[in-house]
This record gives structure tokens, C-alpha cells and sequence, in this order.
């Protein structure tokens, strides 16, 4: 053991998981993405290829609404628990959930802005208004690509956060180490895989789509890097930190809570076909978080 406390065995499973962790995000990220794309080329029927994107769509709603109401809401809830009741602070104001409000509210708020923001400077003369209906249905379609790629960015922001903050507790983590880094290691699998599946389904651009998956890919490896320099340096977060922790951690539950119940959730039960089948394949990728979780137990 050196002289800051670390044993080179905790040292070298960081450094493992580092590896490992960033290998695996890109396999499970983008081995969906090259199967969809040779699927699609070998097959002549489009409605096929649709259905799959769609029930594979439906296991990734699963997988993030579990991440968010199991994972991510109850370490965020804790969190704030541990850090005021650390510093000796009784809040007489559910100030977590208020938090957790904002990030809700945000995604609507920004939206609104945009599509204001769109309608003033896209205002038409009296006579672009008297043309064809088929204007009006274009405007329709870009104002659903605007959407579309807010809440992208915000699903993509909110997952690399939250990788880089866990891969953050992780580095910096000296018990039970080990069975924490298989947990991640499986759970960020999933994620990446989930992830990889969303963007296809909404027909990304390919170097979109690649700079997606790599970036979520190197965000949780980051976080451990940068917590396993903490750790040998000795250094721990402070108070400061804690809360500007706690404030990132509930504004973005707020934001991906949104996003996986009024944006993919709300849009795949929108369509009246495989109903059944598209709750069978969300309550399979509910129920594979849940079994990733309980090994945390």
C-alpha cells in the first residue's frame, strides 16, 4: 500500500475496469447498429425492418425508464440525504424535488422557446399563407426534426453525466470494489446498446451516431480516471462539490424522467400496431435493469 491508503490490486481493478469499460460500451454500442444496417440491406421489406426498429426501440424505452425511476432517482434522493445531513442542514423544503421539477420542466420550457423562436423568424407573408396545405405539413415535419433533436442531445447529455459521475464514485471507490465494477460494467452495456438503438431508430447521421456512441463510451472510463487520481492524491470532495453534485445529479434525472416518459415512451405507444409485443419488449428491458441492479444487493 502507498502512502496515500491505495494497494496497487484496488489500483489495477481501475485500471482493468478502465479498459474493459470502454471496450464493452463500444461493443454493445455499436454491434446493434451494424446488425440493424446489414439487416436493412439484405432485406426487402421495409415494414420488416420498421417493426424491428420499433420493438427494439420499445426495449430501450424500458431500459432507460428503469435506469431513471430504480438507478438514477433513488441514488440522486440519497445523495441529497447524505450530503445535508453531512453538513448538518435541515431543510424544511423538499428542495430534491424541487430540483428534480426543474429538470422536468426545462426540456418543455426550451422546446417552447425554440419552436417561438422558429415561429418569428419563419413568419410569412399574406400570400405565402394562402398557398398549399403541402407547406404547412413540411412545417409539421421540420418542427418534429427540432424536436427530435433537442430531446437527442438532452438523452445523450444526461447519460454521459451520469456515466462520468458513477465512473467518478467508482475510481474513487475502495470497498467492494470489485462487484461494483461488474455492476457498471453490465449496466453501462445496456445502456450503450439502448442508446445505439434510440439513435438508429430516429435515422441519425452515421458520424452522428458514431461521435454519440464514442463519446458516452469514454465518459464513464473518464470518470474512473479521474477518481483513481483522486484517490492517490488523497483528495476528497468537499462540501461545494457535494451540492453542485447533487444539483447536476437532480437536474438531469428531471430531464431524462422527461424525456423517457413524454419522448420515447409516449411516442412508441402512439402507434396502434404490436401493442402487445411493444409492452412485452419494455417490460424485458425494465426487467433487465432490474436484474442488473439486484446484483448490487
Amino acid at each position: 500500500m502507498d502512502s496515500s491508503g491505495v494497494s496497487p490490486g484496488l489500483l489495477h481493478i481501475r485500471l482493468l475496469t478502465l479498459v474493459l469499460m470502454l471496450c464493452f460500451s463500444l461493443l454493445c454500442g455499436f454491434s446493434p447498429v451494424c446488425v440493424l444496417r446489414r439487416a436493412t440491406r439484405f432485406s426487402s421489406d421495409p415494414g420488416s425492418r420498421q417493426r424491428v426498429l420499433s420493438l427494439a426501440s420499445c426495449l430501450a424505452c424500458g431500459v432507460f425508464l428503469a435506469s431513471c425511476l430504480l438507478e438514477l432517482l433513488p441514488d440522486y434522493l440519497n445523495h441529497m440525504r447524505d450530503t445535508f445531513s453531512r453538513l448538518h442542514i435541515t431543510l424544511h423544503f423538499p428542495l430534491a424535488e424541487f430540483i428534480l421539477a426543474m429538470g422536468f420542466l426545462l426540456v418543455f420550457v426550451v422546446e417552447q422557446m425554440l419552436l417561438a423562436f422558429r415561429e418569428q423568424t419563419c413568419e410569412a407573408s399574406l400570400e405565402k399563407q394562402a398557398l398549399m396545405d403541402g407547406e404547412d405539413r413540411s412545417r409539421t415535419v421540420e418542427d418534429g426534426r427540432c424536436h427530435l433533436g433537442l430531446r437527442v442531445f438532452l438523452l445523450l447529455f444526461c447519460v454521459c453525466v451520469r456515466a462520468f459521475l458513477e465512473g467518478l464514485s467508482v475510481g474513487s471507490q475502495r470497498e467492494r470494489l470489485l462487484e461494483e465494477c461488474v455492476t457498471l460494467l453490465l449496466y453501462k452495456g445496456l445502456l450503450a446498446f439502448s442508446l445505439a438503438v434510440h439513435l438508429t431508430h430516429h435515422a441519425l447521421r452515421r458520424t452522428l451516431l458514431s461521435g454519440a456512441l464514442l463519446l458516452f463510451s469514454l465518459a464513464c472510463p473518464a470518470g474512473i480516471g479521474i477518481g483513481a487520481a483522486l484517490a492517490l492524491d488523497g483528495t476528497e470532495s468537499g462540501a461545494q462539490e457535494q451540492l453542485v453534485r447533487c444539483a447536476v445529479e437532480g437536474l438531469t434525472a428531471g430531464i431524462f424522467l422527461n424525456i423517457s416518459l413524454l419522448g420515447s415512451l409516449r411516442q412508441e405507444s402512439g402507434s396502434p400496431r404490436h401493442r402487445i409485443h411493444k409492452v412485452a419488449f419494455l417490460l424485458t428491458g425494465f426487467a433487465l435493469v432490474t436484474a442488473v441492479l439486484f446484483c448490487k444487493v
